[in-house]
């Protein structure tokens, strides 16, 4: 698995995050929790795939299922890039001037 640098911080051999945690569990809301832990096996083929084959050669792909949650960085990007398409687009059409 490709690991981006916010994966590396966080799940690396010294465990930062494991140690964060239980170090300020009671003030660590718990959807932090759950973002982070969705982040932690985002990408990871063990944990589900999409499989691909080619109709004319069989030859097979196997895609990693993501996390679509807010603190990862691969899979934010997307969800960021359509809410400022929806807002945009709601936005009034003048020219502004500050």
């Amino acid at each position: 698995m490709n690991q981006n640098i916010l994966h590396t911080i966080f799940f690396d051999k010294n465990n930062h995050w494991d140690q964060l945690s239980k170090r300020f569990k009671l003030k660590i809301r718990p959807v932090v929790f759950k973002e982070v832990e969705k982040f932690r096996y985002c990408g990871d083929i063990s944990k589900g795939f999409r499989l691909y084959v080619c109709e004319g050669c069989h030859a097979a792909k196997k895609v990693p299922i993501r996390c679509k949650g807010k603190f990862c960085p691969t899979c934010s990007v997307g969800e960021s890039e359509r809410w400022s398409e929806i807002v945009s687009q709601d936005m009034f059409h003048t020219t502004h001037r500050h």
